[in-house]
Formats: structure tokens, C-alpha cells, sequence
């Protein structure tokens, strides 16, 4: 998730500098304090707006609504913004479909310096955030290279019982499905077996664990524990969400619903300024 702000902030509001004027007049002292009586600004705003969603046009091929923010020309063209909102749908991140994301600033003074590359953030920033995540969204991730590594780790705990080949996600009737295909590593089968477990999840010291775990009755008594801990170990949702993820900004989940056959997460973002 805190990937797809640095992809949104980089693409979008780094681009309107080329709008504005200069001035020295930039500190949030002097920005916060004042009223600022702008002729202009709606007109610059407007500006900002239509670069920004060109910008992410062009370089997710998605649709954004932004609104966006300043106090005066000046520290606009600086990189300074009171409030910028973002809103995607269809949007496309570490070859991940993202159905939706909405992204806006809760604090009032933000500032980035939009010259350098990589972006610097020189105040800090706080972002609320909410994410859906579609069964195709983890299926996608699930297919990376990195996912391989926890498969492997996981096959390496379970030795000599089985051995994980892959897994797969399924919602339906607002359920996640996760789909574990798993063989014998001492006497192969033919055809490698299906393990299918239900799920709910919750947030738990900031990560999303799996409860109220479910199985087939043909699967005999095993331990639902068991099988949760597994869940946790493979979690494709934790993972898809790491995929998204940046050292550069500190994130907070709060709370993940499945609703409408989708994954829904909210939360915040902080992000330390340089």
C-alpha cells in the first residue's frame, strides 16, 4: 500500500511544479497562520488536478478523481499542498490489478521536493488509506518469484508430510478460499492434491491473521489451529500487501473486511520527512 503512494505522489502532484511562480514566502509558520486571498488559486488547483490525473493516466492507464490543495502559487510551485486526495479504480501496481484505491492527506501542511530522484519528502505526512483487493489481485501476487521463497520455507517445516506446490485464492459468497496444493515429497503422487480451507480474517498488533478457519468434513479431524497456522504462514493476503509496501513510509492497518466478493482495508500511512 505505501507503495502505491509513492507511485501516485511521484506520477501526480511531482508533476504540477511547471504551473507556478517562485517566492520565499514558504514556511508552514507562515502558510498555517495566515489567510492567503489568492485570486488565482482555484485556477492553479484546477491546473494541478488535470496534470495529476493525466499523469497517472498515462502511466497506470487507470481513470483517477483528485482534488487538490494549495495555499499560495508560490509554494505550490515549491511542492508545498494543504490537502491532496486521490481516488483509482482498475489501477495497476507491481503487476497487481488494485479495484480500488483512495488515498488522502490528513495533515494540513505537506511538502516534497518533486527536483530530486527518488522524490524527498521534507515534512512529515500522514495518509488515511482504503484498498480493495480482488481474488485476481492475489493470485497475481501469488505468482511472483517472492512467493516461491515462503512456499520453499514452508515445504521445509512440513517435511517429510508434505511438500506446498502452489497457492491459490478463491471468494465467494464473501468467503476467501485459499486453494494449497501439496504433494508427498518421499512417495510422489501422480497428481499433485488440493488442500481448501476457508477464512476470515482480523487485525491482530497490526497484522492481518486468519480465524474462524473452516474445512470440508472430508478432510477428517485435523486441528483447525493447525490449519490456521498454516493459513499464517502461506497468508496470501499479508503477502499481497507486502508486495505493495516501501521502507520509505510506516503504515498502520486498522481494519479488513471482506465485502462484495472484495477485500477491503483501511488504515493509515505515515510518512517521515527527510
Amino acid at each position: 500500500m505505501k507503495k502505491i503512494l509513492l507511485l501516485l505522489l511521484s506520477l501526480g502532484v511531482l508533476s504540477t511544479g511547471m504551473a507556478f511562480a517562485k517566492t520565499d514566502k514558504c514556511s508552514q509558520d507562515y502558510l498555517k497562520n495566515r489567510k492567503h486571498f489568492a485570486v488565482m488559486n482555484p485556477m492553479a488547483e484546477g491546473i494541478a488536478e488535470r496534470v495529476i490525473r493525466s499523469s497517472l493516466k498515462k502511466d497506470t492507464g487507470a481513470n483517477f478523481k483528485v482534488k487538490f490543495t494549495g495555499y499560495t502559487l508560490s509554494s505550490m510551485k515549491k511542492g508545498i499542498f494543504k490537502h491532496l486526495e486521490i481516488t483509482g479504480k482498475d489501477v495497476i501496481v507491481e503487476q497487481i490489478p488494485i479495484p480500488y484505491v483512495h488515498l488522502k492527506t490528513l495533515s494540513d501542511y505537506n511538502y516534497v521536493d518533486y527536483t530530486k530522484d527518488p522524490v524527498e519528502f521534507k515534512s512529515d505526512m500522514t495518509f488515511a488509506y482504503d484498498l480493495e483487493l480482488s481474488e485476481e489481485s492475489m493470485n497475481a501476487a501469488l505468482k511472483r518469484s517472492e512467493y516461491k521463497y515462503i512456499i520453499d520455507s514452508v515445504s521445509k517445516l512440513a517435511y517429510p508430510m508434505f511438500q506446498v506446490m502452489g497457492v491459490s485464492t478463491k471468494i465467494r459468497n464473501n468467503k476467501l478460499y485459499i486453494l494449497t496444493e501439496y504433494n508427498f515429497p518421499i512417495a510422489p503422487a501422480s497428481k499433485n492434491k488440493v488442500f481448501i480451507a476457508s477464512s476470515d480474517f482480523k487485525v491482530v498488533n497490526g497484522k492481518i491473521k486468519a480465524v474462524n478457519v473452516k474445512l470440508d468434513s472430508a478432510y477428517g479431524k485435523i486441528s483447525l489451529d493447525r490449519v490456521a497456522n498454516l493459513l499464517n504462514l502461506l497468508n496470501p493476503l499479508e503477502f499481497t500487501l507486502e508486495m505493495l509496501d516501501s521502507k520509505k513510509c510506516k503504515g498502520k492497518i486498522e481494519n479488513v473486511n471482506i465485502m462484495d466478493n472484495k477485500v477491503k482495508i483501511n488504515g493509515k500511512i505515515f510518512v517521515e520527512g527527510d
